[in-house]
């Protein structure tokens, strides 16, 4: 686990979050050396101020868990957001309109569009990280779903908000990859949702180029317990 806590996004997305255990979350972070500290919008102004100085980003979501907002109120959002210090957004796109391809092909043109118009505070452009619920989808869906994401120009398929039944899937994660390989196509794949143990991950690890795992996971998993029992994302 040691070696690949560069590649993860350390994340707390807990409404009932208090100041005392974001602080701790944060004091880790630059500790462990993560790539992001992932929390919700509203954590993000703290976040900021208390890692800024570090070379770890700051990462958020939009439109979470449901995905459901226009594409002006996810833009908005996005807008908010990158004000505040995020350096990263993960957001997740319109799911439930799976048979709606047409309209998931736009929505995901126009906020690759809108991110690339932002800099972040710390002058650098914004990584956008599509989140597809995979867990929900078909093989052939998630086909359509990278594909839509490899079309739009976003950075990064994310697999799951950690919010449903299932979460990343090794069968859905290799469909997205081959078909990435196959279009010759940079973007790339960060596995989220129902991590928990170094198993899991080991199995992800040809395919994939971030983690979203829980602080707790990631905590238990450096203290060697490689079956974590944590609910958290």
């Amino acid at each position: 686990m040691t070696e690949l806590i560069g590649q993860v996004d350390y994340t707390l997305l807990d409404q009932n979050a208090t100041i005392e255990e974001i602080v701790t979350v944060c004091k880790s972070a630059i500790i462990l050396g993560v790539k992001s500290v992932c929390v919700l919008p509203q954590h993000v102004d703290f976040v900021f101020d208390a890692i800024s100085k570090s070379s770890v980003l700051v990462c958020s979501v939009v439109s979470f868990p449901n995905g459901d907002a226009t594409i002006e109120a996810k833009k908005d959002e996005i807008k908010q957001l990158i004000q505040l210090g995020a350096d990263e957004i993960d957001i997740v796109w319109n799911y439930k309109r799976i048979e709606d391809k047409t309209y998931l092909q736009h929505e995901l043109n126009e906020l690759s569009m809108f991110c690339k118009t932002l800099k972040t505070k710390r002058n650098t452009s914004v990584l956008v990280k599509i989140i597809v619920e995979s867990g929900v989808l078909s093989l052939d869906e998630t086909l359509f779903a990278t594909n839509t994401c490899i079309t739009s120009g976003v950075d990064f398929i994310k697999t799951s908000t950690g919010k449903v039944e299932i979460g990343a899937e090794l069968d859905k994660i290799q469909v997205m990859s081959q078909q990435i390989r196959e279009k010759g196509a940079s973007l790339q794949i960060k596995a989220s949702g129902g991590i928990r143990t170094l198993a899991q991950i080991e199995s992800f690890q040809l395919y994939v180029h971030r983690y979203g795992i829980g602080y707790k996971t990631v905590d238990a998993l450096l203290e060697g317990n490689f079956n974590c029992k944590s609910q958290e994302y």
